[in-house]
């Protein structure tokens, strides 16, 4: 599966960087004469209403690249007529290479250093441009007592009014796994080059970015491709989904549309397979079928009678084949802790071709000492990888030894288990990560806070259960259904304007308008 926005690490832009001035004979210091326009034009397109005292904008650099980026971004905007400064992060240290050209540059020009930082006015400046540590940042690096000054007065602005613009990355924030300083500031903006850079989409690095603008620097899809051959990561978004969905044929008829087997629910919580049902038959399954305690069948089917239901079997001994063969399968939902769980996965993972397995489905199979067992005859019968949706809690149970790695870097860790399990792995929480068994990568750009609730995640997995009865494709109804699923709250958000009021019932109403707008 291949996206449309490829998203790189530090190390990956480092390499087209390389790669870029080596093809075009091209100097380095270009790539930074553009980098900086750009920064620049970002800065240029703020509607500063009320004129600043002193300053129409301030530019924080540090003596690295992207600190020469700032001075670039000084040059341009002085060649504009804005009244600007360089704030000098570079704590005494000498500029190199491409940065010390324009820093140079910026003072054959009559451009202004503010060395003595007590000398930052702290109020009246419209705009303000983060350029002090970009992709070069790491936590474990000692942040001396010049920056951390930086870093205050830079906040005392943002209180103030100004708009923060971030060159590359908002400093402290780590490129490939979006974790972030203490000090780190939230940018209005982020002006990024090359690619976007994983961190900026991924949490928590994703409340930092703001809004995110890509300067390509004459990098081509075709040359990035061709250069880069790690495991890719996307931005899982409306181009890709659009791609991905298909139309419902004039003449089709439920057979067409596939069958979904949705396998849950419990005395306590039959709500979670309530939404699940509704989802999946919302998202376009020709037959919903329901597998649940009997007693709790005459309130499913009450709320949903167009869902075809039976009961499971209870006692150790007792077993009831699937009605039919199934296009898609979802276990787990609202099950509590039933003795029945493992007994069917260790039926179906082996044998169903698309096979979900969400809440208390994957508190089961962590459980399970066959598990691994399971899954390798799975794979060697060439069934479609396994789909695990599992919350950060979920994740943790599944795979203790990852558990640091989960919050230290979401990606990472998704990957892993995906690759170590042969796996599609769906790790929710804000830019859900999609992680297939190959090493692909896909982050989800729709969604908000209003989705924190309880039965947001039942909605998704009824979602995917049904666009896997209609495409036939675990890993197309994977994709389109995240990010369906998240742009249905952002509707719904939208009319109600307060995430906290946000229910799943809300998600559910708009899955049809979320899939209008594709």
């Amino acid at each position: 599966m291949q996206g449309t926005y490829r998203l790189v690490t530090k190390a990956e832009q480092e390499l087209l960087d390389r790669a870029y001035t080596k093809l075009t004979g091209l100097p380095s210091i270009l790539l930074m004469e553009n980098a900086g326009k750009a920064l620049a034009d970002a800065v240029l397109s703020v509607d500063t209403g009320t004129q600043a005292a002193v300053y129409d904008c301030l530019v924080f650099a540090g003596k690295g690249q992207n600190g020469g980026d700032g001075y670039v971004a000084a040059r341009h905007l002085q060649s504009e007529g804005l009244r600007v400064a360089v704030v000098d992060v570079s704590s005494g240290q000498a500029h190199r290479k491409d940065a010390a050209a324009n820093v140079s540059a910026w003072l054959e020009l009559g451009g202004e250093i503010i060395r003595d930082l007590t000398r930052v006015p702290t109020d009246s400046v419209p705009v303000i441009v983060d350029a002090i540590y970009g992709s070069g940042f790491a936590l474990d690096r000692k942040i001396d007592a010049d920056a951390v000054h930086a870093f205050a007065l830079m906040s005392q602005l943002q209180e103030s009014g100004s708009t923060v613009i971030a060159c590359d990355l908002p400093s402290g924030l780590l490129a490939d796994t979006g974790q972030v300083s203490a000090l780190s500031l939230k940018a209005d903006l982020t002006v990024t080059f090359g690619r976007i850079k994983l961190g900026l989409v991924t949490h928590p690095g994703c409340l930092y970015s703001g809004e995110i603008w890509l300067e390509t620097l004459g990098m081509d899809d075709d040359f990035v491709d061709c250069q880069l051959k790690g495991d890719p990561a996307y931005l899982l978004d409306a181009a890709l989904v659009s791609a991905l969905d298909s139309k419902v044929a004039d003449d089709a008829h439920k057979g067409d549309n596939g069958r979904a087997l949705l396998i849950g629910g419990s005395e306590n919580m039959p709500g979670a397979m309530l939404l699940s049902i509704e989802a999946c038959a919302r998202s376009g399954a020709g037959y919903t079928m329901v597998r649940a305690p009997e007693e709790i069948i005459p309130l499913l089917a009450e709320v949903m009678p167009s869902a075809l239901y039976s009961a499971i079997p209870q006692g150790e001994s007792r077993k009831r084949d699937l009605p039919g063969p199934m296009d898609s399968i979802a276990i787990g939902m609202g099950a509590s802790d039933a003795g029945w769980i493992a007994k069917a996965l260790t039926s179906l993972i082996p044998n169903e071709k698309r096979l979900l397995i969400d809440a208390d489905g994957l508190n089961a199979l962590a459980r399970m000492p066959q598990a691994d067992l399971l899954l390798r005859e799975r794979k060697e019968k060439g069934l479609e990888p396994l789909i695990l949706t599992p919350h950060p809690g979920e994740f943790e149970r599944l795979a203790p030894e990852l558990s640091s790695l989960l919050h230290e870097d979401r990606v990472g860790a998704a990957r892993s288990l995906a690759g170590k399990k042969s796996v599609i792995v769906v790790l929710k929480g804000m830019a859900t990560v999609v992680a297939f068994p190959d090493g692909t990568v896909f982050i989800n750009e729709s969604g908000n806070s209003g989705m924190a609730k309880a039965g947001s995640g039942d909605v998704l997995t009824g979602m995917i259960a049904g666009n896997m009865a209609v495409l036939r494709d675990s890993c197309q109804a994977v994709l389109l259904s995240v990010y369906l699923h998240g742009l249905a709250a952002d509707i719904a958000l939208s009319l109600h304007d307060d995430p906290r009021s946000l229910l799943p019932e809300d998600i559910l109403a708009n899955i049809a308008a979320a899939r209008q707008t594709l």
